[in-house]
């Protein structure tokens, strides 16, 4: 086997890895604080010489460069190259108003282009904490001016007087890399110390291993001469008290149990090949034999199953005869129940013909008293217009003296006016009988018109009367003719049906006779048909056995072989 591939060589390479994990993290969480307290430190010696540097520089100065005098700023400029020509750690020292404008600055970042009056980066939240506590500060590490910075801020109070305005702020600039540099420098002796303790460990760790390992190599061994077959190797025998000693126990007794097992199998495969080879030619007969029978109800199953169908057509046909039949019976009752009905409908219009007969009798004799009053009327309306004559005339007479007494009343002058005025209402009622007579003669002209139209209708309904009375006696014997034909055929109808209900009824015993048989025919033809799927279910199921008893032989031998292949201890 491969190292690399060794149980020894992977568990020790996972122990070496965990250590060296530990040792980044270890060493990682070491460089972070470290870097934090450098930082802090960095901090605190920029702002700090930021702060004692301020008393350096003339408040006059201060102010002038302020508003602006180039020779205070350049004098300024030249006080604080004194702070960075003696410390090397400094990169730039400068003096910013508290908008971020330059009010002075070193040769050093003159150098890189800046002059006073130009916008410089200020950390602002450094800046509020200055002027909110008016105490030095540092900013956070920046990238400004193509250089990664950590700036120190002092401020600057008027007169230098802490108790008047900050006008200003000294800043101290170094390089931050510088931080980090110091804290590798901090950090990489332990580092590299921590390296040969992680090595001794690893080197110990692998041997103890390798020592825990080595009984589980034989062991192994010991597994692949069993699985080439050997079960004829001796036991290992391994007295360490832990799960290897556990898993030695196990696979000896393994192995004692496969080598009972191969034995058991050896006897079993033996006895199993020949008990099959009797099964298989036992099992060869039953199919030989159970196939003829199979033969002989298959041929018996045919004839029922002619039988069956020749009585079931008889049965179709004796059924089609007996539906036809039941149907021409169906008929013969229809036909005699609506014989009946005509018969009836043919008695009551011969009574309802009489009766029509009766009463056109008693309309004709009414007709007759109808004519007779016609004309009384007309002759009582003859005798009105004879006195409405008699009445106009006298109301004409009247009319004629009423002239005449007005006539004298206008001569008898004053004693005549009396007279007059009854002459006048005379003529007047004489005049209204007049009219009124007019209308009475006109409304007896109509009457009489009427009278002459209803005398002209009662003629023509006399004939017509005298005619129906005719036609009605006519169909009155008609309908009684008929009657009698229909209650001959009624008789005859019933005749035939009760014939035809004799015939359907011995037809319906015949079919059910003969569906009778066809019943049983059809339950012998289940009942073979039965045995011929049980007889081919039975060889199927002995061509199954054979097929696998076959294949049990087949296996028998493969596992006689197979147990062959296993190398037992000599008992």
């Amino acid at each position: 086997m491969k190292l690399r591939n060794s149980l020894t060589f992977q568990l020790g390479t996972i122990i070496a890895g965990i250590l060296v994990v530990m040792l980044g993290i270890t060493s990682l969480a070491t460089y972070i604080t470290a870097y934090n307290k450098l930082y802090d430190a960095a901090g605190v010696e920029a702002y700090g010489c930021a702060n004692i540097t301020t008393g350096l520089i003339n408040p006059e100065q201060i102010d002038r460069a302020i508003s602006g005098d180039q020779a205070a700023q350049q004098r300024i400029g030249k006080d604080l190259n004194w702070t960075t020509g003696h410390k090397d750690i400094f990169q730039t020292q400068y003096i910013l108003a508290l908008d971020g404008t330059l009010i002075a600055l070193d040769d050093q970042l003159a150098e890189k282009g800046f002059a006073p009056g130009d916008s410089f980066y200020v950390d602002k939240e450094a800046l509020e904490n200055l002027l909110s506590h008016q105490h030095p500060t540092y900013s956070q590490p920046y990238t400004f001016a193509g250089m990664e910075r950590l700036s120190g801020y002092a401020p600057i109070f008027k007169d230098h007087d802490s108790n008047k305005e900050i006008i200003a702020i000294s800043v101290i600039d170094f390089d931050a890399n510088i931080v980090k540099e110091r804290t590798w420098d901090v950090v990489r002796n332990g580092i590299l110390i921590s390296i040969f303790p992680m090595l001794i460990a690893s080197i110990i760790t692998g041997f103890l291993i390798r020592r825990k390992v080595k009984p589980i190599t034989v062991l192994i061994q010991q597994a692949k001469e069993i699985a080439n077959g050997n079960l004829a190797v001796p036991e290992t025998k391994i007295n360490s008290k832990d799960e290897v000693e556990d898993l030695a126990n196990t696979l000896n007794r393994m192995t004692a149990n496969l080598q009972n097992m191969i034995m058991t199998m050896r006897s079993t495969s033996n006895t199993l090949t020949n008990n099959v080879d009797e099964t298989a030619s036992t099992l060869m007969n039953m199919t030989n034999t159970i196939q003829g029978v199979a033969n002989n109800i298959e041929e018996v199953t045919s004839a029922v199953t002619a039988g069956m169908h020749h009585a079931e057509n008889a049965t179709d046909v004796l059924t089609s005869l007996a539906e036809d039949l039941q149907m021409i019976q169906n008929n013969a009752n229809k036909s005699a129940e609506n014989a009946r009905q005509t018969m009836n409908l043919a008695t009551e219009g011969e009574r309802l013909a009489k009766d029509i007969s009766n009463d056109m009798a008693l309309i004709h004799s009414g007709s007759g008293e109808v004519r007779q009053t016609v004309e009384n009327l007309v002759s009582s309306a003859t005798k009105i217009q004879t006195i409405t004559t008699s009445i106009a005339t006298i109301a004409s007479q009247t009319n004629l003296l009423a002239l005449n007494a007005s006539i004298e009343a206008a001569r008898a002058g004053d004693h005549g006016k009396g007279f007059a005025i009854v002459a006048e209402e005379v003529r007047k009622l004489a005049e209204q009988s007049n009219q009124e007579v007019l209308q009475v003669e006109q409304l007896i002209g109509d009457i009489m018109q009427h009278v002459q139209q209803v005398m002209t209708s009662t003629n023509d309904n006399t004939q017509y009367i005298q005619k129906g009375t005719e036609t009605v006696r006519l169909t009155a014997q008609a309908l009684g003719n008929i009657s009698t034909a229909v209650a001959t055929t009624v008789d005859e109808m019933i005749a035939i049906s009760n014939a035809m209900t004799a015939e359907n009824q011995k037809s319906a015993h015949i079919v059910q006779m003969i569906q009778r048989l066809t019943e049983s025919i059809r339950d012998i033809e289940e009942t073979m048909n039965m045995i011929t799927l049980a007889a081919q279910q039975t060889t199927t199921s002995i061509d199954e056995v054979s097929q696998g008893s076959n294949e049990t032989n087949q296996m028998a031998h493969t596992l006689e072989q197979h147990v062959k292949a296993f190398k037992l201890k000599e008992l």
